[in-house]
Protein backbone atom coordinates (compact mmCIF):
# COMPACT_ATOMS: atom_id res chain seq x y z
CA UNK A 1 0.00 0.00 0.00
CA UNK A 2 2.82 2.39 0.85
CA UNK A 3 4.38 1.75 -2.56
CA UNK A 4 1.13 2.62 -4.35
CA UNK A 5 0.85 5.76 -2.25
CA UNK A 6 4.38 6.90 -3.12
CA UNK A 7 3.98 6.04 -6.84
CA UNK A 8 0.74 8.02 -6.99
CA UNK A 9 2.40 11.07 -5.43
CA UNK A 10 5.29 10.90 -7.89
CA UNK A 11 2.99 10.63 -10.91
CA UNK A 12 0.86 13.48 -9.58
CA UNK A 13 3.90 15.74 -9.18
CA UNK A 14 5.09 14.87 -12.70
CA UNK A 15 1.66 15.70 -14.14
CA UNK A 16 1.54 19.05 -12.31
CA UNK A 17 4.97 19.97 -13.70
CA UNK A 18 4.03 18.93 -17.25
CA UNK A 19 0.70 20.77 -17.23
CA UNK A 20 2.36 23.92 -15.87
CA UNK A 21 5.00 23.78 -18.61
CA UNK A 22 2.34 23.28 -21.28
CA UNK A 23 0.59 26.53 -20.30
CA UNK A 24 -2.40 27.86 -18.40
CA UNK A 25 -5.22 27.26 -20.87
CA UNK A 26 -8.48 25.97 -19.51
CA UNK A 27 -9.83 22.72 -20.90
CA UNK A 28 -12.46 24.56 -22.99
CA UNK A 29 -9.72 26.67 -24.63
CA UNK A 30 -7.55 23.78 -25.82
CA UNK A 31 -6.90 23.30 -29.50
CA UNK A 32 -7.76 19.80 -30.86
CA UNK A 33 -4.16 18.53 -30.78
CA UNK A 34 -3.69 19.86 -27.23
CA UNK A 35 -6.85 18.14 -26.08
CA UNK A 36 -5.72 14.85 -27.64
CA UNK A 37 -2.32 15.05 -25.93
CA UNK A 38 -3.98 15.87 -22.59
CA UNK A 39 -6.22 12.79 -22.85
CA UNK A 40 -3.28 10.51 -23.68
CA UNK A 41 -1.19 11.92 -20.83
CA UNK A 42 -4.04 11.27 -18.40
CA UNK A 43 -4.30 7.66 -19.59
CA UNK A 44 -0.54 7.13 -19.34
CA UNK A 45 -0.53 8.48 -15.80
CA UNK A 46 -3.16 5.94 -14.69
CA UNK A 47 -1.29 2.88 -15.93
CA UNK A 48 1.72 2.89 -13.53
CA UNK A 49 -0.49 3.95 -10.62
CA UNK A 50 -2.89 1.04 -11.10
CA UNK A 51 -0.44 -1.64 -12.26
CA UNK A 52 2.27 -2.31 -9.70
CA UNK A 53 4.21 -4.67 -12.00
CA UNK A 54 4.77 -1.86 -14.51
CA UNK A 55 7.91 0.19 -13.75
CA UNK A 56 7.20 3.82 -12.86
CA UNK A 57 9.44 5.11 -15.64
CA UNK A 58 7.22 3.36 -18.21
CA UNK A 59 4.64 6.02 -17.42
CA UNK A 60 6.92 9.01 -16.84
CA UNK A 61 9.00 8.66 -20.03
CA UNK A 62 5.97 8.59 -22.42
CA UNK A 63 4.51 11.61 -20.60
CA UNK A 64 7.71 13.61 -21.11
CA UNK A 65 7.84 12.39 -24.72
CA UNK A 66 4.36 13.80 -25.37
CA UNK A 67 5.38 17.05 -23.68
CA UNK A 68 8.34 17.40 -26.06
CA UNK A 69 6.03 16.56 -28.98
CA UNK A 70 3.63 19.27 -27.79
CA UNK A 71 6.46 21.83 -27.72
CA UNK A 72 7.58 20.85 -31.21
CA UNK A 73 4.07 21.05 -32.70
CA UNK A 74 3.35 24.38 -30.97
CA UNK A 75 6.62 25.86 -32.24
CA UNK A 76 6.01 24.61 -35.78
CA UNK A 77 2.44 25.94 -35.76
CA UNK A 78 3.66 29.38 -34.67
CA UNK A 79 6.15 29.50 -37.57
CA UNK A 80 4.00 28.04 -40.35
CA UNK A 81 0.61 29.56 -41.13
CA UNK A 82 -0.26 26.67 -43.44
CA UNK A 83 0.57 24.04 -40.80
CA UNK A 84 -1.31 26.01 -38.14
CA UNK A 85 -4.44 26.10 -40.30
CA UNK A 86 -4.10 22.38 -41.02
CA UNK A 87 -3.66 21.58 -37.34
CA UNK A 88 -6.18 23.93 -35.73
CA UNK A 89 -8.39 25.03 -38.60
CA UNK A 90 -9.29 28.70 -38.99
CA UNK A 91 -11.98 31.01 -37.60
CA UNK A 92 -15.25 30.84 -39.53
CA UNK A 93 -17.71 33.73 -39.89
CA UNK A 94 -21.14 32.16 -39.39
CA UNK A 95 -23.22 35.33 -39.12
CA UNK A 96 -22.72 38.47 -41.22
CA UNK A 97 -24.95 41.52 -41.73
CA UNK A 98 -26.62 39.47 -44.46
CA UNK A 99 -27.69 36.83 -41.93
CA UNK A 100 -26.80 33.25 -40.95
CA UNK A 101 -24.72 31.25 -43.41
CA UNK A 102 -26.65 27.97 -43.60
CA UNK A 103 -24.01 26.36 -45.84
CA UNK A 104 -21.31 26.85 -43.22
CA UNK A 105 -23.60 25.54 -40.48
CA UNK A 106 -24.03 22.32 -42.44
CA UNK A 107 -20.28 22.00 -43.03
CA UNK A 108 -19.66 22.44 -39.29
CA UNK A 109 -22.38 19.91 -38.45
CA UNK A 110 -24.11 22.54 -36.32
CA UNK A 111 -27.84 22.99 -36.00
CA UNK A 112 -29.56 26.34 -35.62
CA UNK A 113 -30.28 25.40 -31.99
CA UNK A 114 -26.53 24.83 -31.44
CA UNK A 115 -25.86 28.28 -32.87
CA UNK A 116 -28.49 29.93 -30.68
CA UNK A 117 -27.06 28.17 -27.61
CA UNK A 118 -23.56 29.47 -28.42
CA UNK A 119 -24.93 32.99 -28.90
CA UNK A 120 -26.77 32.89 -25.56
CA UNK A 121 -23.58 31.68 -23.88
CA UNK A 122 -21.92 34.81 -25.29
CA UNK A 123 -24.66 36.99 -23.80
CA UNK A 124 -26.84 37.54 -26.88
CA UNK A 125 -30.42 36.29 -26.91
CA UNK A 126 -31.59 37.95 -30.12
CA UNK A 127 -29.93 37.14 -33.48
CA UNK A 128 -31.16 40.50 -34.77
CA UNK A 129 -28.66 42.21 -32.43
CA UNK A 130 -25.64 40.55 -34.04
CA UNK A 131 -23.53 41.99 -36.84
CA UNK A 132 -20.92 39.22 -36.93
CA UNK A 133 -20.52 35.87 -35.17
CA UNK A 134 -17.24 34.00 -35.58
CA UNK A 135 -16.59 30.39 -34.56
CA UNK A 136 -13.02 30.33 -33.26
CA UNK A 137 -10.62 27.40 -33.66
CA UNK A 138 -11.08 26.36 -30.02
CA UNK A 139 -14.86 26.04 -30.51
CA UNK A 140 -15.81 29.28 -28.79
CA UNK A 141 -18.10 31.85 -30.38
CA UNK A 142 -16.94 35.45 -30.73
CA UNK A 143 -19.81 37.90 -31.26
CA UNK A 144 -19.71 41.48 -32.51
CA UNK A 145 -23.06 43.16 -31.82
CA UNK A 146 -24.60 45.80 -34.01
CA UNK A 147 -23.77 49.34 -32.96
CA UNK A 148 -27.32 49.88 -31.72
CA UNK A 149 -27.21 46.77 -29.50
CA UNK A 150 -23.88 47.24 -27.73
CA UNK A 151 -23.43 48.54 -24.19
CA UNK A 152 -24.78 52.08 -23.69
CA UNK A 153 -26.50 51.85 -27.03
CA UNK A 154 -26.41 54.89 -29.33
CA UNK A 155 -29.93 53.90 -30.33
CA UNK A 156 -31.16 54.67 -26.82
CA UNK A 157 -29.38 58.04 -26.92
CA UNK A 158 -30.60 58.94 -30.43
CA UNK A 159 -27.02 59.10 -31.72
CA UNK A 160 -26.20 58.32 -35.33
CA UNK A 161 -23.50 55.70 -35.68
CA UNK A 162 -21.21 54.49 -38.46
CA UNK A 163 -21.81 51.04 -39.97
CA UNK A 164 -20.22 48.08 -38.19
CA UNK A 165 -16.72 47.29 -39.41
CA UNK A 166 -14.75 44.06 -39.15
CA UNK A 167 -11.03 44.02 -38.38
CA UNK A 168 -8.76 41.87 -40.55
CA UNK A 169 -5.32 40.68 -39.43
CA UNK A 170 -2.97 41.43 -42.33
CA UNK A 171 0.34 40.56 -40.64
CA UNK A 172 0.63 38.28 -37.59
CA UNK A 173 3.99 37.71 -35.92
CA UNK A 174 5.91 38.60 -39.08
CA UNK A 175 3.74 36.46 -41.40
CA UNK A 176 1.70 38.05 -44.21
CA UNK A 177 -1.96 36.87 -44.34
CA UNK A 178 -2.83 37.16 -48.03
CA UNK A 179 -6.38 35.78 -47.65
CA UNK A 180 -7.29 38.45 -45.10
CA UNK A 181 -5.84 41.16 -47.34
CA UNK A 182 -8.29 40.29 -50.10
CA UNK A 183 -11.24 40.55 -47.70
CA UNK A 184 -10.07 43.82 -46.12
CA UNK A 185 -10.49 45.84 -49.32
CA UNK A 186 -7.04 47.46 -49.16
CA UNK A 187 -4.37 47.11 -51.84
CA UNK A 188 -1.15 45.24 -51.11
CA UNK A 189 0.80 48.19 -52.54
CA UNK A 190 -0.74 50.42 -49.86
CA UNK A 191 0.47 48.07 -47.12
CA UNK A 192 3.98 48.08 -48.59
CA UNK A 193 3.94 51.89 -48.76
CA UNK A 194 2.95 52.12 -45.08
CA UNK A 195 5.71 49.73 -44.05
CA UNK A 196 8.25 51.62 -46.13
CA UNK A 197 7.16 54.99 -44.73
CA UNK A 198 7.66 53.66 -41.21
CA UNK A 199 10.96 51.95 -42.14
CA UNK A 200 9.60 48.51 -41.29
CA UNK A 201 9.56 45.11 -42.98
CA UNK A 202 6.99 42.34 -42.66
CA UNK A 203 9.29 40.47 -40.26
CA UNK A 204 9.38 43.55 -37.98
CA UNK A 205 5.61 43.47 -37.38
CA UNK A 206 3.96 41.77 -34.42
CA UNK A 207 0.41 42.61 -35.54
CA UNK A 208 -1.11 44.67 -38.32
CA UNK A 209 -4.88 44.91 -38.76
CA UNK A 210 -7.11 46.76 -41.19
CA UNK A 211 -10.55 47.95 -40.14
CA UNK A 212 -12.62 47.49 -43.32
CA UNK A 213 -9.99 49.34 -45.35
CA UNK A 214 -10.14 52.63 -43.40
CA UNK A 215 -8.11 52.33 -40.17
CA UNK A 216 -4.84 50.49 -39.66
CA UNK A 217 -3.44 49.24 -36.36
CA UNK A 218 0.31 48.65 -36.63
CA UNK A 219 2.21 47.11 -33.71
CA UNK A 220 5.95 46.58 -34.38
CA UNK A 221 7.82 43.89 -32.46
CA UNK A 222 9.99 46.70 -31.15
CA UNK A 223 8.52 50.12 -30.51
CA UNK A 224 5.13 51.69 -29.88
CA UNK A 225 1.87 51.03 -31.68
CA UNK A 226 1.07 53.13 -34.77
CA UNK A 227 -2.53 54.04 -35.70
CA UNK A 228 -3.07 55.09 -39.31
CA UNK A 229 -6.10 56.52 -41.10
CA UNK A 230 -6.24 55.39 -44.71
Amino acid sequence: MLTIFIRSIIIYIVLIIIMRLMGKRQLSELQPFEFAITLIIAELACIPMAEMQIPLMYGIIPIFTLFVLHLFITKLASKSVRFNKFLNGKPIIIITPKGIDQRLLSQLDMSVMDLLHALRASGFFFPSEIAYAILETDGKMSVLPKASAGPLTPKASNIEVDPIKLSYAIICDGVFESNNLEQSGIEESKIKDILRDNKLTTEDILLMTVDSGSEIYLQPKKGEVINIKV
